[in-house]
Order: C-alpha cells, then structure tokens, then sequence
C-alpha cells in the first residue's frame, strides 16, 4: 500500500498523465471519424437510449451499428406519451438519413460539429416504428421512474432536476435561468451528485454503518443515479471524483482531492478525447478544479466564496458560448444556491418518494421562479462579450490560478475588468461592414459603420409553420460582434419571412428607430408597432432616405401600391 501511495504522490505521474493526455487529443483530432452508413440506408434496428417529446415531433437517440437522431414529425391531431415509447427497448425504424445541418451564421450552435462529437453522422426522419423487443431491468426501473414523475402537476421541475433533462421546462423561464447566471444548477453535475451522497452517507451512518460498508453502498447508487441520467459527462466525472475519493479514504492513501481530479479528467479526455467539446464536462471540471484549487480561500470566506470562485473560473466558458456575462450572477448565486441545493433539489427527490410533500415544493417552486423572474429585471450588471482570442483565455486562467489565492480581491477585479475590455474590440474596427445573415426563408443584412458608430438591420426573417426562430441565431451573431444596440432597424415590407420574428430582437436588444415600408400598416405590423409603442421605440413608414454615419441609405420605392410585396423598399447606399 505504501508503494501505490508513493507512485500516486508522485510529480512524475502527472507529468506522465499529462503527456499521455495531449497526444490523445491530439490523436483523436488528427484521424478524422467517418460513418459506416453511406447515407442511402433506409431501414435501422436498435436500443432507444432517450427520447424527447416537443409540440411538432418527437426525437429519440438510437444506440445501434453507430449512434442516431430519429425524428418523427406528428401529422395532425397526433403526439406522443412518454412510456409508449419505453427507453431500452428494441425498436425497427423505416426513414431516411440525411446529413445533420451546419450552421450558416457565424459564431452560432452548430448542431453537426455537436453531433460529430458524439459520433453521430446522421439524422434520420421516421416513417414507422415498431418496438421488437423490450426493456432490461435497469430500463425498466428507470421508465418507471420517469412514468411516476409524468403523474405529478411539477413534472417539469421533477423531471429537470431528478432525470437531469431540461425539455419540459419552459424555455422562456430556462433562458431566464441562463442569463442570471444560474442555469448549472437544472443541469445534473457534482453539486447534485455531492448532496446525493451526503444525504445517503447520513442515512447510512444513522443504521450505524462502517465506512467501509457505507461508501461502496453509496458509490452503488451513484453510478445507478449516474445510469438513470444518461452518463452525461458531468454527472460521469462527478461520480468517478467520488468513487476514487471513497477508494482514497478507505484505503488512506492520502492523495489530495484536486490529483484524484486530474486522474479522474485523464482517465475521461483518453477514454473519449471528444469530451473535451462538451460544454457540461468543461463547466463541471473547470468549477471543480477551481473550487478544490481555492480550498484555503474558501475557509476564509464561506457565505461569498463559493459563489465568486464558481462564477469567476465559468465566466470565460459563458462569454465563449453565449457572448454575454451577467456579473450580478455572483450575487444572484448566493441566493440561488443554498435555495436550490437545501431546499428545492431535497424537496423534488423527497416528493417523488412521498407525493403529499407536492404542495410545500409547489410553493418552494413558485418562490424560485419569483426569484429567477425578479433578478431577470436587472440589467445593469448584464455585458454583451464579443467573441474572444484564445490567448485572452488562456491569460485569464493562468492569472486566476497563480494569483487568486493571494490576491483574491484584485484579481477578481482585474479578471472582471480584463474580460470587459473586449467590449472596446468592435470601437477599433475602422472598416464598414455588410453581412447578410441566412434567417430561413430570406437573408437579413446587417451594415455596421466604422468603429460601431452606427448598427443597420435591414429584415429579421421568420418561417411560416414553424415554431424555429431565426431572431435566435441574429441574436447571437450581433453579440459575438460585440453588439448591443441597433440604432436603425428596416423592414423591405411586412410579410412574415421578412419580419415575423422582429419582436425577438427588439425585446433583446436597445432598438433606436424602426423604419417600415410604404402602404398600410397589416396584422403583422399592427402587432409590432404595439411592442415598439410599449418600449418607446420611435418607428416610421415610407420615407425616402435615412443618414447613416458619414452615408446615407436612399429608398427608391416611394409609391403605393395595392399589395404587400410591390410595396417592398428597394435600397441603395454608397459608403466612402
């Protein structure tokens, strides 16, 4: 034991870890992953591994001769109940294959590059399905367990927090979640895993358990609760941290929590190198090597600490993603936290097992989203990020982790400040610039001036019968450019594949002036102009030039005529 205590000790093992975990990486992304379909194959059998039910279809992950995407498309007056469709059972689908899309707007979710990291090279659209076989054990626990979940009015709060998948939540209130700052808490990770373990550990210590029958018992049902959620990479790494950690106890072999992390994060990357792309397994290791690497700090500082070091080493992987950072989101922690963790998460695991506790975590439920709806409303603290250099990353980290523990309120500021200063990057950009962004059924153009002096959007877009929103993708376009205002948005005429989703982008950004075409105001424009009235927006029709910087924007159709699309403004600028 004292020789596999010294090797574990040892700097040189790191050392060796690290560089068996670069060439991994570098392995994987030199020897690019093909399919064994070629693209034409129309009938497939195999294992349903999750299924998703939203209003137009429903979409399950099939585990065959490589992994797929089946969706089927309800027709009319159709849908679909969770448990007619039983996870781990056997099914034979007719459909076809095709190619999962690219995203054709920059700096945008790509769902084939999400999908290839995954080793999944194809989607499938379902003709029939026809279940062949049924469920082990184990998927039959776990259908059980999401059929009794369905049965309660707060299955959507049960089933984010219990089986770890956000699809029942609604997603205006989720996005609400993102934005504060607090949506790690509805994604299963080492906080869920952690008071899981703790609640079983005390309960086992009660019925007056040795450890070392009690954390075997534990690290039983983890890797059962790790099953029942999907192995998601997080919820894998956390219960891999415990597993070693109750190994390293039992066994004292005295390594320290943060080198059980590098094996168990090594252990991962070598194991599948793609699950360095998973955005849950870089928040969850990132926040957890911060945390373990911060531990004298946090004894110093126990009610702000957590809060501040977690938001502190996730801010970078937030600005990357989602171009924006909510730095009240440290405050907003010290609420939601100990809420979610202490009360709300105990209170759904205690209410699927006694269904008369369903009315107190109601009211616990209704206060959170008090809360989330509250903190929401303050946008002050909230910064839209452009897309940053790796090399601002990688500078950012490595302050963080040789300064912080001495300095830890200068470095926080200094962190805080060196993260807002890329805000300045589109100031410095002396170019005009045009892009036309693909929203569906059309092309939105955006013309930036010189150093940001004045942001155009001509057209939003929108796809007639489909709950799709390409405002989204603009959305995010405009802030990783570092754009947080649109001082002129126009509309060519007022169809719906022109601007049917132009109150998405009003309602997530400072719009100035809207300027509409020639002719009548329709249904579609009536119901914009009342969004523009409520947030002050000024908005104008039929006009003939508008001044732009050091250019103007000339409107060559000035006449009426008696439909929507001979009424379309045809514009012309030259910029110098």
């Amino acid at each position: 034991m004292e020789k596999i205590r010294r090797i574990l000790n040892s700097k040189y093992l790191y050392f060796l870890i690290v560089l068996v975990v670069l060439v991994s990486i570098g392995v994987s992304l030199s020897i690019p992953k093909v399919s064994i379909y070629e693209g034409d194959e129309t009938h497939f059998k195999g294992r349903v591994e999750s299924l998703k039910i939203t209003e137009d279809k429903y979409r399950l992950e099939l585990s065959s001769k490589e992994g797929l995407i089946c969706n089927y498309y309800f027709k009319e007056n159709e849908n679909l109940k969770y448990g007619e469709i039983p996870l781990g059972s056997e099914v034979e689908i007719k459909g076809s294959l095709k190619k999962p899309v690219n995203n054709t707007v920059p700096n945008t979710f790509n769902y084939r590059d999400y999908l290839y990291h995954k080793g999944i090279f194809y989607t499938c659209t379902i003709e029939s399905i026809d279940i062949v076989g049924e469920e082990n054990f184990l998927y039959g626990v776990k259908n059980a367990v999401i059929g009794r979940i369905m049965t309660f009015d707060i299955a959507d709060y049960l089933y984010t927090l219990i089986i770890g998948d956000k699809s029942l939540l609604d997603e205006e209130t989720y996005d609400k979640y993102r934005q504060n700052g607090v949506s790690h808490l509805f994604a299963i990770s080492g906080m869920h895993i952690g008071l899981f373990s703790i609640m079983l550990l005390n309960i086992l210590k009660k019925l007056k358990m040795k450890d070392y029958v009690r954390y075997p018992i534990v690290t039983s049902f983890i890797w059962f609760y790790a099953f029942l959620v999907g192995f998601t990479p997080s919820v894998v790494r956390a219960s891999m941290l415990f597993t070693f950690g109750s190994v390293n106890k039992l066994l004292k072999l005295e390594v320290s929590s943060i080198k059980i992390l590098g094996i168990v994060g090594s252990i991962l990357v070598v194991l599948n190198p793609d699950i360095i792309f998973d955005i849950g397994f870089i928040y969850s290791f990132s926040i957890a090597f911060g945390l373990l690497h911060s531990r004298s700090f946090l004894e110093r500082h126990k009610i702000i600490g957590t809060s501040l070091v977690a938001s502190l080493y996730s801010i970078p992987i937030t600005a990357l993603n989602f171009y924006e950072v909510n730095l009240l989101s440290i405050l907003i922690n010290l609420v939601f936290v100990p809420f979610v963790s202490s009360i709300v998460y105990p209170l759904c695991l205690l209410t699927f097992i006694f269904r008369f506790l369903e009315p107190l975590t109601k009211c616990a439920l209704y206060i959170l989203e008090f809360l989330n709806t509250a903190s929401f409303g303050i946008k002050g603290l909230v910064f839209i990020v452009p897309k940053m250099p790796i090399i601002v990353i990688f500078l950012y980290y490595l302050i963080l982790v040789r300064k912080f523990i001495r300095h830890p309120k200068l470095v926080s500021l200094l962190l805080i400040v060196f993260v807002l200063s890329t805000k300045v990057i589109p100031l410095l950009d002396g170019e005009f610039k045009v892009s036309f962004i693909d929203v569906g059924q059309g092309d939105s153009t955006l013309m930036i001036t010189p150093h940001a002096k004045e942001v155009i959007l001509i057209d939003t877009g929108g796809i007639t019968g489909s709950s799709y929103k390409p405002s989204k993708n603009t959305i995010t376009y405009l802030k990783s450019l570092g754009i947080g205002r649109i001082d002129y948005m126009v509309f060519s005429h007022g169809d719906f594949d022109h601007m049917g989703d132009a109150s998405g982008i009003v309602e997530n950004f400072k719009v100035g002036k809207v300027v509409f075409n020639c002719g009548g105001y329709n249904d579609l424009e009536s119901e914009l102009l009342e969004v523009l009235d409520k947030k002050n927006v000024e908005h104008y029709a039929c006009i003939k030039e508008l001044d732009i910087d050091n250019g103007k924007l000339y409107f060559l159709n000035a006449k009426e005529y008696d439909n929507e699309n001979d009424n379309s403004s045809v514009i012309y600028t030259e910029f110098n």
